[in-house]
Parts: C-alpha cells; structure tokens; sequence
C-alpha cells in the first residue's frame, strides 16, 4: 500500500525538464511540445550533473544521504534518455549498508508558459542496485525539474530536483529518494 501511495504522490508532483522545446498554438505555447526530430545539436540538450539529497527506506531505517552523478541528452523532441549513479548508505543504527545504483533512464520534457510546469519532466528509470553482497533489478518513477539560470551566460547551468521512488527486487528494501540538482548543459 505504501508503494502505490507514494507513486500516487510522485504522480501529482508532475515537474520538470527546463530545456523542452516550446510549440506554439493559436492560444499561446503548449505544455505539451510536438514530438519532432532533432534538427540542430542545441536541441540535443547534452548535459552532466550532480545530485545531492536525502533517501528514505521502506520500513524503517533512517533517511540517509544520497549522492549521484547524471548525464543524458534529448535524442528525439521531447523524449529525454539518461544514465544515473547513486550511492547511498543507509544506517538503521544497528548495521550500515552501502548501496550503489545505475539507472537508465527515459524522461519526457513538459514546455509552455506555465513557470514551474515548463521546466519539468516525468520519467521512468530501470537499473541495477548494488548492495554489499548482492545485485537486484529495480525500477522507478521519476519527477522533477531544471530551472535555468539567467545569472550563467547562455543559461548554461540549471538547478533543480527529483523525486523517484525506487521499486527493488528480490524483497530487497525500496526507497524514496528526493534530491537537489545542479546541471551543466553544453
């Protein structure tokens, strides 16, 4: 139960990539952009970022820091396709137990003229979770957002965050992770 209401909850904070193209319609821009090839490398929207946060486990346990690594580009307009390193520890003040995950991942970039909505995605990722001995098959809704900023020339820099909730197999432990971003795209 816990499951399906934090995805419920991941599902109603439907936030962003902030480099999705904009389609214009009679009645302004819509957040639904146009699916369309790539027809310039700007549309490519390369970028590498970091992500530092907070994962919560399933059942017990405390939140524990969570560091990542992101890369990905937007092959097809305005589907998205990335990777995703994470480390986490988690302490439940008996044992520590590291945890390591690659996530491939397909994101779809919202647009428009709506601030926050513009610069969001939704997505879902699958990998691999390692954890000290073992290795488990996981999957995960993702949310968030990447709000340029006008400070850097170009708008080279974002800073954003996500939440995903990561499904683990094998009766391994799932958790929610929710974190800040700050991406360069080049």
């Amino acid at each position: 139960m816990k499951k399906i209401y934090l995805t419920a909850i991941c599902a109603l904070f439907v936030c962003a990539s902030a480099h999705a193209a904009d389609v214009l319609t009679p009645a302004g821009r819509s957040s639904f952009p146009k699916p369309q090839k790539v027809e310039e490398r700007s549309q490519l929207k390369p970028h590498i970022g970091l992500l530092a946060g907070a994962a919560i486990p399933e059942g017990g346990g405390g939140t524990s820091a969570e560091l990542g690594l992101d890369i990905g580009y937007q092959p097809y307009v305005p589907f998205g396709l990335g990777a995703e390193y994470v480390h986490t520890r988690f302490d439940n003040g008996v044992a520590t137990a590291d945890r390591n995950t690659l996530w491939v991942k397909g994101t779809y970039n919202f647009g428009g003229d709506i601030e926050v909505f513009k610069n969001s995605y939704i997505g879902l990722a699958v990998g691999a979770v390692f954890d000290d001995s073992e290795t488990a098959i996981a999957g995960a809704p993702i949310v968030g957002f990447d709000i340029p900023m006008t400070i850097a020339q170009n708008n080279d820099v974002s800073l954003g965050a996500n939440a995903k909730y990561a499904i683990v197999g094998d009766g391994r432990v799932d958790a929610l992770s929710i974190n800040g971003v700050i991406k360069y795209w080049y």
